[in-house]
Order: structure tokens, then C-alpha cells, then sequence
């Protein structure tokens, strides 16, 4: 798999090699590809010889290919890196390519064909270059209008070109949501000598935030978040697990898991301990952020039991990839790579299992710190639209299951109806040896074959229920599940946050530091505690000073440390709020699934009743002709 990662160009010569091989060089995008005059006019802001996810995803939007394959093909081409180079880039094309002729978008179905490549159709890709004017979209952190400034260097049409000049700036989508203080891998936006972008529709500056205006004043703020389009992808499946045949341990044995990753290319065996182990370091490492979920504890005495655990998994461990500060973890990584047990990676590795540290600030970014603290006030009503939250989905997930459940027992009493129509080749058998008894008219014949043709129709409308009822349980309910587990996720976040919140304790320090501020001020010889004198003259008690004053100084620190994780608290509180808001992105991409597939079932189900109705139509109608 390696010899492709060294190919810069998948549509060049077979031994184009990487560099020092006589590759193709960074100064094309595509060298030989029919797309390299399109790729010229995009308009994405690129830099260093690497793009982000963002914009590569823009791009596949113009392949005409569903959204969930273009989900599929960005995470086969992602590495893990912060962004995506040259080579992920023309990888992704290449399975884009693929998937339009109707070939599997795998790295593998690259490698088999390398040599005969077809080219990316992407139809209208050169409308980037003008998509950001017409939004009038403004962006901090290049001092330029990203609506207005070129795309790339004017000197060249190759995003990549900027890499020769030695320049580092990693590609930054133009989008108004992706590009606003977008903090990534736990960083704070990098700080721009640059003032802030002016403002024309309201004659003031932005303030490093995204504006976007349509010919009137509008202004929104985006909070600091990783807006990686993969992440509010439900649907996509990085990982595949599966029941290894060899079982762990010595005396009592356990059940091993073969755990697949496409985006790693690698393949490593874990028991469920080793699952649970990561669950909890993610809890400890990243306290106020949203975890998967992962399937409860229990012993495998079924075969029940042992898939729907596999499913769990596989639905926590995709979660996992899907999240980009969590597929960028070092024992995250270990996890999925290393081919060793996960207990001595965990000894041998001297990995970081403490608390994330963060700056509030840097993490607010830009964020006036009113709208944090507002936001963060409203935590209750939070919870309450949370628990709303988790009992819809629980409901909707229990109707599809049902819905499916009726779907199978109607297909099955379908096929008992359909038996029952079906003429067996078996002669008749006479007791009494009556010929008239064994003759058979005409009409009774032409009846015989036609409700044997009318049973072949029940059977296929038996067989599309029953495959409509796995379709709405394997995937309908599955994807709901996906979202349920992602408000179970917020709900313990909160109960989490609610158990560490330190608003009671800092307003009990404080009265305690206020008070013996006061009581020191009175033993200075100010009764009123404002810092003024008294004109009554006493000997002050020096060791209660000194106490206080040791006091005093002790809260004031516990003070700003209890504020500074209380801010922590809130900051995350807003970010993965708005996390959590982004997932009801993926509602359309479920409910298009389930209007998709309803519309193919009854369709086909239609076409079943109709040929029925023709051999309905062809049944004898003349009594006469059954006697005769």
C-alpha cells in the first residue's frame, strides 16, 4: 500500500515515482489531468503544499456523487495530518474518479488500477473562483477580502506553487463558518500582525470575527470550533470490527476483536478492556468535551449479545475517527496502529494521560467573553432541551424498530399467502379411480398457471417487505442510534461539567476573603474597611495580621485558580454546545436516506402489484368454462 502514498501524480506513468524518481513536480496539480485548467480557478486558499479537509470536500461537491461517498473518499485520503498535501489531494480524485464509473472508492481499487486511471468529472468546479464575491464574505487573518483577493499567486495556477517560496501557511477554507478563529488540535488561532478587516457594509471593523453581509449590517459570530465536515457525518464508517477466531488468556478465556481502520491501513487485535481502557482515558484526558459511547459491560453468553457488542464498538470506535482532536491523540493513534496488547503499549509508551491543559482565552479566541458567560448561564435550559432531546430519538429509534418488525411479519405472512396460491407438480391422486375426478378443463389449466404466476408476485412483494424491514433496522434505526449516542454524549458532558462547576465555591471563597479582608482592614486601624485611618489609636495584634493577611492571600489564589477552571468550564461548555448543534446537520442526510429508499421500495412494490394485476387480469371469468 506504501508504493502509492510515493506516486504525486495517479494519472502519470506507471513509474513516476516520488521524489527523486522523476514524479511529477508541485508545479502541477494534476500534471497530465484533464482537470488541471478547472483546479487552477478554485478558489481555495492554499499554501504549503497541503489543503484542508473543508476545502477538498467543496471540491468533491461538484463530482455529482451522493454526499456519503464523498464522506467515504475524504476519509480514505486522510492521513490524520492537520491538513491534506498534494498526494491525499490527487488520491481523493483519483477514487472520485472511480466511484463515478461505478467502481468501490477504496485506496485498494487505486492500487489495482493505477495504470489505467479514468479523470475526475467535476463539471462547474471553476464557479469557486467567484462563489465567495457573490456571498460577500470577509475573512480575518490574511488582511484580505477572501471574496475578493485571488485564489492563488497571480505569477501561477497551481495551489501548491506557494511551496517553492518556502511558505508554511497551511489551505483555509472560505467559508464564513469554517474560516472564523477555527482552533484546531486544542490551539489557539494563530495572531495576526494585521489589523482587522474593515467592514464596507457598516464602516467598522470586524474585530477578527466572520461577517457576512448581503448588501445590509449583519454580523455573527462563530464559536472556536474544528468545523471538519467529516465529523457530522454519522454515516461514515472508518472502522471495521469482527470476532477473532483465537481467544485470549490463559485459564479463563475472552473474546478477542479484529479491529480494521481504513484511514490508518492497519489491522491490530483488542479485547473489550482494551476498549473500555480508552473510553475512560478519553474522560480523564478530555473532561468538558463530548466522548462516544461505549457498549455496557457484560459477559458474551449469546450469539445476540457478541453482534450487538461488535456493532457497539464499531459505532464507538468510528466516532473516535470522526472527531478530529480525538483521531489526532497519541494513544488514540497507538490504539489503532500499534499490533501490540494494548496493556504493554499503555506501560512501555510514557504517553500523556493527564488532563488537556488550555487557555480559556486563546480558546475563546475572538469570542466576546458576555456571550460565553450568557450562554453558560443558560445551562439548565440546556439540559432540559438535552433530556427533550435523548427521549425523542429514544422513541423514534423504538418506532422504526417496530415499523421493521411489521415490515418482516407482513413480508412472512405475505410468503405464507403466497404458498398457499402455488399449484405443486404432483399429480392428483385419485382414491376411487374416477376418471372425471382426474380430468381438468381448459379454464381450470389457464387458472392453475396464472395463480401460480399471481403467487410469484406475492413472493417478490413478500421479499421487498422483508428487505425494507432490515433496510429500516440495519440503517434507518441505526443512523438515529448514531445521533441518540451523540445526546447521551452531551448529557454526561453536562453531568460532568454540573459535578466540577465551581460558581458555589468561588462565591463561598470570596465572602470568606471579603470578610477577613475586613477584619484586617479593622486591625490596621480602619474600622469601616475602605483603607482609611482612624483617628482612635490602638496596638495592633500582629499575629492575627499576619494571619489574616496569610489567609487572605491563600484565598486570593484559590480564587484565581477556582475562576480559571471555571472559565475553562465555560468555554468548552459554549464549543461543544455548538458541537452539538452542528450534528443536526446530519438529519438531512438520515432523512433523505429513509425518503430514498421508501420511494425505491414502493416503487418496486408497485411494479410487483402491477405484473400481479396482469396475471389477475388473465384468470378464467366464465363459470361455463370450468365445466366444459
Amino acid at each position: 500500500m506504501s508504493d502509492l502514498y510515493d506516486i504525486l501524480n495517479p494519472w502519470g506513468p506507471s513509474g513516476a515515482g516520488g521524489p527523486g524518481t522523476g514524479g511529477t513536480s508541485e508545479s502541477g496539480l494534476l500534471g497530465n489531468s484533464a482537470l488541471e485548467g478547472d483546479a487552477s480557478r478554485m478558489s481555495l486558499k492554499a499554501g504549503g503544499g497541503r489543503i484542508t479537509r473543508e476545502a477538498l470536500q467543496r471540491v468533491l461537491g461538484y463530482s455529482g456523487l451522493p454526499r456519503h461517498i464523498t464522506g467515504q473518499v475524504v476519509l480514505a485520503a486522510d492521513t490524520g495530518a492537520p491538513a491534506m498535501s498534494q498526494r491525499d489531494f490527487n488520491l481523493a480524485l483519483a477514487m472520485t474518479a472511480l466511484a463515478q464509473k461505478n467502481m468501490p472508492p477504496s485506496i485498494e481499487n487505486v492500487v489495482f488500477h493505477k495504470d489505467d486511471l479514468p479523470e475526475p468529472d467535476l463539471k462547474g468546479v471553476e464557479s469557486l473562483a467567484t462563489e465567495d464575491q457573490s456571498n460577500g464574505i470577509e475573512v480575518d487573518g490574511s488582511g484580505q477580502d477572501a471574496g475578493s483577493s485571488p485564489a492563488y499567486p497571480d505569477n501561477t495556477d497551481d495551489p501548491w506553487f506557494s511551496t517553492a517560496n518556502g511558505s508554511a501557511a497551511m489551505a483555509a477554507p472560505t467559508s464564513a463558518m469554517a474560516s472564523a478563529s477555527l482552533s484546531e488540535n486544542n490551539e489557539a488561532p494563530p495572531r495576526s500582525s494585521k489589523p482587522a478587516p474593515y467592514n464596507s457594509a457598516n464602516g467598522q471593523k470586524t474585530g477578527g470575527r466572520a461577517s457576512v453581509s448581503n448588501g445590509a449590517s449583519v454580523q455573527s459570530t462563530v464559536p472556536s470550533i474544528n468545523m471538519e465536515g467529516v465529523q457530522w457525518q454519522l454515516d461514515l464508517e472508518d472502522v471495521s470490527i469482527k470476532e477473532s477466531a483465537e481467544k485470549g488468556g490463559i485459564v479463563f478465556k475472552h473474546t478477542n476483536y479484529e479491529v480494521s481502520t481504513r484511514s490508518f491501513t492497519a489491522m491490530v487485535v483488542r479485547r473489550y478492556n482494551d476498549f473500555f481502557w480508552i473510553s475512560n482515558y478519553l474522560v480523564k484526558r478530555y473532561p468538558y468535551r463530548m466522548h462516544p459511547n461505549i457498549p455496557p459491560k457484560g459477559f458474551p453468553v449469546d450469539r445476540h449479545f457478541l453482534d450487538n457488542r461488535i456493532k457497539g464498538l464499531t459505532r464507538f470506535s468510528s466516532a473516535i475517527l470522526r472527531i478530529p482532536f480525538l483521531r489526532r491523540d497519541a494513544l488514540v493513534i497507538q490504539f489503532f496502529t500499534n499490533t501490540d496488547e494494548f496493556s504493554r503499549v499503555i506501560k512501555v509508551g510514557n504517553l500523556d494521560t493527564d488532563a488537556e491543559e488550555l487557555d480559556p482565552k486563546e480558546e475563546a479566541g475572538n469570542t466576546p467573553w458576555a456571550e460565553i458567560r450568557e450562554t453558560y448561564v443558560g445551562f439548565d435550559d440546556f439540559y432540559g432541551q438535552v433530556i427533550k432531546d435523548e427521549e425523542k430519538y429514544r422513541i423514534q429509534i423504538t418506532a422504526l424498530e417496530k415499523i421493521a418488525r411489521y415490515k418482516q411479519a407482513i413480508g412472512d405472512e405475505l410468503c405464507t399467502y403466497s404458498d398457499t396460491l402455488r399449484h405443486t407438480n404432483t399429480p392428483l391422486e385419485s382414491t376411487t379411480g374416477s376418471s372425471k375426478f382426474l380430468a381438468q378443463s381448459k379454464a381450470k389449466r389457464t387458472l392453475t398457471s396464472n395463480l401460480n404466476e399471481l403467487s410469484m408476485s406475492f413472493s417478490d412483494v413478500s421479499l421487498l417487505d422483508k428487505s425494507q424491514g432490515e433496510v429500516m433496522k440495519a440503517i434507518s434505526a441505526e443512523y438515529l442510534r448514531r445521533l441518540y449516542d451523540v445526546v447521551i454524549s452531551m448529557k454526561l458532558m453536562m453531568d460532568r461539567m454540573r459535578l466540577m462547576d465551581k460558581s458555589k465555591e468561588i462565591q463561598r471563597i470570596g465572602e470568606r476573603n471579603n470578610s477577613n479582608r475586613k477584619s484586617l482592614a479593622q486591625l490596621n486601624g480602619d474600622p469601616s474597611g475602605n483603607g482609611a485611618a482612624s483617628n482612635r489609636e490602638q496596638q495592633p495584634d500582629r499575629a492575627s495580621i499576619e494571619r489574616l493577611e496569610r489567609l487572605v492571600k491563600d484565598d486570593t489564589d484559590e480564587l484565581q485558580k477556582l475562576e480559571l477552571e471555571q472559565q475553562c468550564i465555560e468555554v468548552r461548555f459554549y464549543q461543544e454546545l455548538a458541537r452539538y448543534k452542528c450534528y443536526e446537520s446530519f438529519l438531512q442526510t438520515h432523512y433523505h436516506r429513509i425518503m430514498e429508499d421508501q420511494i425505491k421500495h414502493h416503487t418496486l412494490v408497485l411494479n410487483a402489484w402491477k405484473q400481479a394485476l396482469v396475471n389477475a387480469d388473465n384468470l378464467p371469468t366464465n363459470p361455463l368454462d370450468f365445466i366444459s
